[in-house]
């Protein structure tokens, strides 16, 4: 079977599908999209809501609640005891399928009349302010993230303990405002780092310890900038540092120019065989995919970890042959997914937990042969899903994800908003609701710049300040593009790891924070590029410039020195 080039309904640019790709819709019966791959990604993130919160009351016991679901949202809002309680049953709001009628004209109306979770977590502890998440205690405003204790602040926490400001940090403790750092304690600014400790301002070190400024280094200890100390030189060095807001943006800032002296890798990661994309790391023939780790012939797929044999996943873990899937984990063959954890064989369904053989569902807790919420018997089951099945590619709704244009969450308060920012204008043209969020008017009492400079200058008073976003000083636009809550508080654990790690307090709100910490990340796109290496000394090419070529996340007009694998393994090796 060739590849085959089709044109994109939504936005109209030329798309390629591979072979291998109808090889997987002919193996999940499924007919080839008519979405490009970055389409595609957008719809689904146009389904996720992860950093806009809301007070409103439970729609059950009417109590006050933080949820992500603003108050103009008209169905049912449960909190989380409600939720999971035993005060109400799923089956309740169950419906019959009208065949007169579009499968996704049916779901709106159902999606919105079955209860939701104010926010999407479970097995939390002392954790309720944390949203698609699971197994945490004592953690607060995290997202995508499971099995932490005391982290707080950031996204892709996973079996980390005393994380603040992260991105992306796997088994570490005591971090501070990383990137993609895996086995990692007690460091602060680092951006993909294995097997560190005790490192600062540093950019692709592994097995690094006590290194300051340092890029691209490998089993180093005591290093400044790249350049060797003695401990006793290093430590005194170290000592010297003021951690001030002032000095901590001018050394990060010196790292930064330090990295662009020196070549970068065309994708980070490490243990790949036949994959592209970038932060992509112990996988194989996974393809166009964006902080994905453990995987194997996996395509089109952005924080996906452990899948196997899947294609245009968001946000998941431990997939097996699954297809447009946003939240999920746990489970096998299932088609347009979202928030489903541990379940198999379920289709166009939202917020499905340990249940089999769903369809057209949304809050099943343990449940079995459902289609609309309503029980079926399991032959009967399969007879009518075949046949909702057959009248969807007649409508052309089968293999394709939830439209934007029915999602229980505004394109603005969407993670959509992040990575493919739409002006309202745009947005409501394009039929995609808008949220307008009420003017806040906090009764601001402290601005950034009358924080104490160093954190042992900082007494428990500052508990009680609500403190002016430094952003709100610099662009008027900052809360449409970073989420900006214009003003913010520290809270009682989080001034402890700041006293903890010597840190000053932050000047900016943690939206503005998140901001710019994935600002520093390549964007979620791939360029083709030629290695610029032109050394004469490498085995790969000795007389003229490396031939290489490949797809990668740096395009052509960036400042960095992109190497291929090879050549840069001669670098840093």
């Amino acid at each position: 079977m060739k590849s085959e080039t089709k044109n994109c309904q939504n936005c109209k640019k030329d798309f390629t599908i591979e072979p291998d790709d109808f090889g997987f819709y002919e193996k999940i019966n499924v007919p080839p999209p008519t979405f490009c791959p970055e389409c595609r990604y957008q719809r689904r993130l146009s389904n996720r809501n992860e950093w806009n919160f809301y007070k409103r009351d439970c729609s059950l016991c009417n109590k006050s609640v933080v949820s992500i679901y603003n108050e103009n949202y008209l169905g049912p809002v449960y909190c989380q005891p409600c939720y999971w309680s035993d005060e109400w049953d799923t089956l309740d709001y169950g419906r019959d399928f009208d065949f007169s009628r579009p499968f996704f004209e049916q779901y709106k109306e159902h999606r919105f009349s079955v209860p939701r979770m104010a926010l999407t977590n479970r097995n939390s502890v002392n954790s309720e302010y944390t949203n698609q998440a699971n197994d945490n205690k004592n953690c607060y405003m995290i997202e995508a993230s499971g099995f932490n204790q005391s982290c707080l602040y950031g996204n892709w926490y996973m079996k980390s303990n005393e994380c603040m400001d992260c991105w992306s940090a796997e088994e570490c403790e005591l971090l501070y405002e990383c990137l993609a750092c895996f086995k990692c304690y007690k460091s602060a600014w680092l951006d993909t780092a294995l097997d560190c400790s005790e490192c600062y301002f540093g950019s692709d070190l592994r097995g690094c310890s006590n290194c300051f400024g340092c890029v691209g280094l490998r089993g180093k200890s005591y290093s400044w900038f790249n350049e060797q100390l003695s401990k006793n030189e290093y430590e005194n060095r170290f000592k010297a540092i003021e951690w001030s807001r002032k000095n901590i943006e001018k050394n990060f800032r010196k790292m930064r120019k330090l990295r662009l002296k020196l070549p970068v890798k065309y994708y980070h990661g490490s243990s790949t065989k036949n994959c592209s994309g970038d932060y992509v790391g112990f996988s194989k023939n996974t393809h166009n995919a964006f902080n994905c780790f453990r995987n194997e012939n996996l395509n089109y797929a952005q924080d996906a970890r452990e899948a196997k044999e899947c294609m245009d996943l968001t946000e998941t873990y431990d997939n097996t042959f699954d297809y447009e899937a946003e939240g999920t984990g746990w489970g096998q063959n299932n088609i347009s997914v979202s928030k489903k954890w541990n379940g198999s064989d379920v289709f166009y369904s939202e917020l499905i937990f340990s249940s089999d053989y769903i369809f057209g569902c949304v809050s099943l807790i343990n449940k079995k042969y459902c289609i609309f919420n309503k029980q079926y018997h399991p032959e009967d089951w399969k007879v009518m899903k075949n046949r909702i099945v057959e009248h969807m590619k007649k409508t052309g709704e089968w293999g394709e994800f939830f439209p934007t244009s029915i999602s229980p969450f505004s394109y603005n308060e969407s993670v959509v908003q992040e990575y493919f920012p739409l002006t309202k204008e745009q947005a409501l043209s394009k039929g995609y609701k808008w949220y307008d969020r009420p003017e806040r008017n906090y009764s601001v009492n402290l601005t950034y710049n009358k924080l104490p400079k160093l954190i042992h200058l900082v007494d428990n008073s500052i508990l009680e300040k609500i403190i002016k976003c430094k952003s709100q000083f610099i662009k008027k636009d900052q809360e449409q593009y970073t989420g900006c809550t214009t003003a913010f508080r520290i809270t009682q654990e989080e001034l402890r790891l700041y006293r903890k790690m010597g840190i000053p307090l932050p000047g900016k709100c943690q939206a503005c924070r998140r901001f710019d910490r994935l600002s520093l990340r390549t964007p979620r796109k791939l360029w083709h590029r030629t290695c610029m290496c032109d050394k004469t000394n490498h085995p790969n090419h000795l007389d003229i410039g490396c031939p290489s070529e490949f797809e990668t996340s740096y395009a052509p007009d960036r400042l960095e020195i992109v190497y291929c694998e090879k050549c840069y393994q001669q670098e840093v090796y």
